[in-house]
């Protein structure tokens, strides 16, 4: 089934398809159009009595951050934040974040999310930086959720739909040449016997191959090398600033049997998105560097992504994925995250997708991160034939050794100029 006819199906399917036009002006907006619909996830009946924030404090242990949540019953909640990121927004996390969240009752997080963003004129300053603060923060706090209740954070947010998560291995082999990027790409797949596979065409954000021709020769190798073995998927990372040469891409990956296309034009270029999504018939995908529910609805009620990539760290946590994933449902498509690389992304990816409406059909993966002392009660996430358990443990599923967490320095305002 190609990509039109899926979407058209999903869209008979669910019989709320709101029109593919939806959004492009007030005449066209269907008349039970809702700016910002209303999706609660978290079971507060679960909690018996309030959960308040006592702290939330940023620590830096080598090159990681952590995040602990403690109430004032003494529970606590941790989280690894993205690290790179951190290293660049720790202060807006100590000033701008954290001091909101103190004090309530975090069974209200939902609502808390949505009201850190107006704090201190906070949505001044939206975008990855501020979000990755959100989410690292929400995180934790989700954890000690979980913890409090002993269950997983999955249960707290709708139920688990699934308890192994299927894979698609993703990898970035941009700087070799088209023998030795497909040498390295079926390694990939190799190493634990994936049935879908993500690699890198284009240079990377408006720029083109290194090695010239490369995308061309090396979407067909790859194809007659792991076709008949992988579901085949390709991201260009926003490399194709005109919609033409994203479209000349595109067919080229439609006959060589691609199924899914990442980020074929510039990223907040969403005309150009769309029109590359108008002349296609494989699965355009997007939405890893969006921080706005709003233009997501764009995205995909006009019809421009037929598979939503929110970044769980870049969108501003769980909860608001899960609001992108219900809104995939309702209009007949998919959702998968975006995975950052580093920390324990792979972790908050299998919580996602254990609970996640709309959740497709392969998500991504880029390794188990195996630099920080954890453990896994119940379950050894190890990838057989493409599949990895999810966690079921408390909380995240997650605990850190607590010597290694002791060694914690506080990142407080002292901190701060």
């Amino acid at each position: 089934m190609n990509r039109r006819s899926f979407f058209k199906q999903g869209i008979a399917a669910t019989g709320t398809y709101l029109g593919l036009q939806a959004l492009a002006s007030d005449k066209k907006k269907p008349a039970n159009y809702q700016p910002n619909p209303t999706y609660r996830f978290l079971d507060k009946s679960l909690f018996t009595s309030p959960v308040i924030l006592e702290s939330l404090d940023l620590f830096r242990i080598d090159k990681n951050w952590f995040v602990r949540a403690r109430s004032t019953d003494g529970a606590e909640g941790w989280a690894i934040s993205h690290n790179n990121r951190m290293n660049s927004v720790y202060s807006s996390f100590v000033r701008d974040v954290a001091p909101y969240f103190i004090g309530k009752d975090v069974r209200n997080i939902e609502a808390l999310l949505d009201g850190v963003f107006a704090y201190k004129g906070n949505y001044k300053m939206q975008g990855q930086g501020f979000w990755v603060c959100v989410a690292s923060a929400e995180f934790a706090m989700l954890d000690m959720l979980g913890r409090i209740v002993e269950l997983p954070v999955a249960e707290l947010l709708g139920g688990v739909r699934q308890k192994f998560v299927k894979l698609y291995v993703a990898n970035n082999h941009r700087e070799h040449d088209v023998e030795e990027s497909l040498r390295l790409i079926v390694n990939n797949v190799d190493s634990g016997n994936f049935k879908a596979v993500k690699h890198k065409i284009g240079g990377r954000m408006r720029l083109l191959d290194t090695f010239p021709g490369r995308t061309e020769r090396l979407i067909p190798a790859v194809a007659d090398a792991l076709g008949d073995r992988c579901t085949l998927y390709a991201d260009s990372n926003s490399s194709y600033v005109k919609a033409k040469d994203a479209i000349r891409v595109g067919k080229l990956l439609q006959s060589n049997g691609y199924t899914m296309y990442e980020e074929p034009t510039v990223f907040d270029d969403l005309w150009s998105l769309k029109k590359v999504a108008d002349e296609l018939d494989i699965i355009i995908a997007g939405g890893e560097q969006e921080s706005s529910f709003t233009r997501f609805e764009w995205m995909i009620r006009n019809g421009a992504v037929q598979l939503s990539q929110p970044d769980l760290f870049y969108y501003g946590g769980l909860i608001r994925s899960l609001r992108v994933a219900k809104l995939s449902q309702e209009c007949g498509i998919k959702c998968t995250p975006h995975i950052s690389g580093g920390g324990m992304g792979f972790l908050y990816m299998l919580v996602f997708a254990s609970c996640a409406p709309a959740i497709g059909p392969f998500q991504e993966y880029k390794g188990v991160n195996q630099s920080i002392p954890w453990e896994s009660p119940g379950v050894d996430f190890k990838v057989t034939n493409g599949v990895i358990p999810a966690p079921t443990g408390p909380g995240m599923g997650v605990n850190y050794n607590p010597e290694f967490l002791r060694k914690g320095r506080l990142i407080d305002s002292s901190f701060l100029p």
